[in-house]
């Protein structure tokens, strides 16, 4: 009888056993390639942005959104985002929140004349409203950073603010290369 009984607890437990790690294995997804993930958000973003001024360009491991001053920012305090502008971001952001594999680097760009503020300091805030609304929408700190761009011969100066998009392991590695690196992806095309 107590064979019986430790025959059936060992059964038991054997087959917990095999179908904890089964649901192990079946609960994490697969791991993405680069490309994979390129391809992927390419398809999403551009979903995303359809119907909306802001243009979508691929960069090294990433996706660029291109959002314009003009209609987004406030003419007279331009580090303000506009009414207007909040829907279309507000979506971008809530979109980007539910992706557990992106992150984003908010990179606010000043490159006109302000009568109250340096190039510099507008930068800093345009990056800054725009993170505040991710952070609105709960996207951890560690998935967000912030840059301020006011220098570069060649940057597009029709641009308010540019969105990012790289798979989370790379974000880190992308804030230390620095602002060289991301000027160069915000080139006029």
């Amino acid at each position: 009888m107590r064979l019986a009984i430790i025959a059936s607890l060992v059964a038991i437990l054997s087959g917990c056993a095999g179908s904890t790690a089964s649901t192990a294995q079946v609960g994490h997804p697969p791991v993405q390639t680069a490309a994979e993930w390129s391809s992927s958000q390419q398809v999403k973003l551009q979903q995303l942005l359809h119907g909306t001024p802001y243009a979508l360009s691929e960069v090294s491991g990433g996706w660029l959104i291109r959002i314009a001053e003009k209609d987004t920012f406030n003419p007279h305090r331009p580090e303000l985002l506009l009414p207007a502008a909040l829907g279309s971001i507000g979506q971008i952001t809530r979109h980007l929140a539910q992706d557990p594999d992106v992150a984003v680097m908010v990179v606010g760009v000043a490159t006109g004349q302000y009568k109250l503020k340096s190039k510099e300091q507008v930068s800093i805030e345009r990056a800054q409203s725009v993170a505040s609304i991710f952070r609105l929408n709960r996207v951890p700190g560690h998935r967000l950073k912030t840059l301020g761009v006011s220098q570069g011969a060649h940057i597009d100066t029709h641009l308010g603010v540019a969105l990012l998009v790289v798979p989370e392991q790379d974000l880190h590695r992308r804030a230390a290369e620095g602002h060289t690196q991301v000027v160069a992806m915000l080139n006029r095309d």
